[in-house]
């Protein structure tokens, strides 16, 4: 019973998190279109810096969720705590960041993010109390109407983003992009509302009873809180050095500060938003199979482990190496379709393998959790982002480098974080040579199959449209690729077995 209620939480999670990230991806598609790669990489920037922000206080949700599922009295009374230190501390940060909004955008290296930054400011404080309500709610285990937030924080951001872009686009792109910006503030404060009047009326759980304030555990939960927040920042303070490094160096190749501006918007903005779109699969499996595999682990079965962890591997492989596939063969039609131009196929080219690698880090990261190993992928992305910063300064600074200098650095991100997860799940050369048959086979198929596909859809090129062959090979491809996962991984599963 506990089991089936489980997996319906992680389903409910799951599904969650996809449509959100599918309503992001059709609302960036939908802003590209509307505003150029120059408006894309101002939204970008402005984000990365908002995103920073957010995330110093990240982990006061999950440390409210910790302590409200061991007892809710006690997150009863942090939650309550906690909302005044984010009042007070988020009210500061917003009142700051609008008042110093020029300051700001001109340390960022481009004034034209002012409007943005203002726009943004008040989302710096409903975001973390947005937060903090989500992590009480974990905590009850209200997961249903958490991820009924989370869609309709989502869709509301996005319909009101593109409306305002829309209407404000005769004022100019920057003005448009900032004005837009304005509907995260909106999204989160409808969400909000929708929380609150939620735990006001659910009377069964939050039951005002007394505690003395000397015994909260303050030491515990600011410890925790100070931890996962610095676990947490590392993406975003990625992020936020990419939106300044990048134009930075781009500015020092030679380009100007407007086709800076667009090259990191096509990079980031587009040619990412593609790479990264097929790892939401990844995502997803190694959110369910993390539960999973821990229930397995802690209970002895290293049997049914290592099963779960092989054929979890399986799948990542798999998948990326098949969305990497056709990232790689039809990068200038996934440019042009989507986004309208053409510029950012070169970089969608260059990181057609994000899918497989990042695939292999998601999987790995989540075996590693499992058995309460959290360092070792910590330290990983840690070196990785280093190392992809170290990369871009140096190569995107040479004229001509821009898209292949920030595609190696992101590559080299990912592919030494999951080198580090690698070395501690004692992945050695050894184990490689083993797996080596398998890999050529997956690899000779999928690749082939493709070709074909390719060979056969484009000999229908005097006849069809260039996007009704796109479409055509898409589905083919799919489907026989998806055929050969199925009978890898299902119908003969110790077929070449890893």
């Amino acid at each position: 019973m506990r089991q089936s209620h489980l997996l319906k939480q992680s389903t409910i999670r799951v599904g969650a998190m996809i449509i959100v990230k599918l309503f992001g991806l059709i609302g960036r598609v939908i802003l590209t279109r509307l505003v150029g790669a120059e408006g894309i990489g101002l939204y970008q920037m402005a984000y990365s810096f908002y995103g920073f922000l957010v995330m110093l206080s990240g982990g006061l949700p999950t440390a409210l969720a910790i302590i409200t599922a061991k007892k809710s009295i006690l997150g009863r009374h942090f939650l309550k705590i906690s909302s005044l230190y984010i009042v007070l501390s988020g009210s500061i940060i917003s009142l700051a960041v609008f008042w110093n909004s020029t300051q700001i955008a001109e340390f960022l290296g481009n004034s034209q993010l002012e409007y943005g930054l203002r726009s943004l400011a008040p989302a710096i404080l409903a975001a973390p109390l947005l937060g903090l309500l989500r992590g009480y709610l974990q905590g009850l285990e209200k997961f249903s109407i958490i991820a009924a937030s989370e869609v309709f924080e989502q869709g509301c951001r996005i319909f009101c983003m593109l409306l305002l872009v829309y209407h404000l686009m005769p004022m100019g792109i920057d003005r448009a992009v900032g004005g837009g910006m304005y509907a995260t503030f909106i999204g989160a404060f409808i969400s909000f509302a929708m929380l609150a009047l939620f735990i006001s009326l659910d009377k069964k759980k939050l039951v005002h009873s007394p505690y003395e304030s000397s015994k909260l555990p303050f030491v515990w939960f600011l410890r925790i809180s100070v931890m996962i927040s610095f676990t947490r920042l590392l993406i975003p303070v990625s992020e936020f050095i990419d939106s300044i490094l990048i134009p930075s160096r781009l500015i020092s190749a030679g380009y100007s500060s407007s086709e800076a501006i667009s090259m990191f918007g096509i990079i980031s903005g587009m040619a990412a938003v593609i790479a990264y779109t097929p790892t939401l699969v990844t995502g997803a499996l190694s959110h369910t199979t993390t539960i999973r595999l821990a229930a397995h682990w802690q209970k002895g079965n290293h049997n049914e482990f290592h099963h779960l962890s092989r054929l979890s591997f399986k799948i990542g492989w798999l998948w990326g190496l098949t969305s990497g596939t056709f990232m790689f063969v039809y990068a200038k039609e996934l440019s042009l379709f989507i986004f309208n131009i053409e510029d950012a196929y070169l970089s969608i080219k260059y990181m057609s393998l994000i899918p497989l690698i990042v695939g292999f880090r998601e999987m790995s990261t989540s075996i590693l959790w499992s058995q309460d190993v959290k360092k070792i992928p910590f330290w990983g992305l840690c070196v990785g982002i280093c190392s992809s910063i170290i990369v871009q300064y140096f190569l995107i600074g040479i004229h001509g480098l821009g898209y292949i200098g920030a595609a190696i650095g992101i590559l080299s991100m990912e592919i030494i974080a999951s080198a580090w997860n690698g070395r501690a799940l004692n992945i050695g050369k050894g184990e490689f040579i083993r797996m080596l048959p398998s890999i050529l086979l997956d690899t000779v198929a999928i690749c082939g199959t493709m070709s074909l596909i390719y060979l056969f859809v484009n000999s229908f090129q005097d006849t069809l449209l260039d996007i009704t062959r796109f479409l055509m090979s898409g589905c083919l491809f799919g489907l026989m690729s998806g055929l050969y996962m199925y009978l890898r991984c299902v119908a003969f599963p110790k077929m070449h077995k890893n």
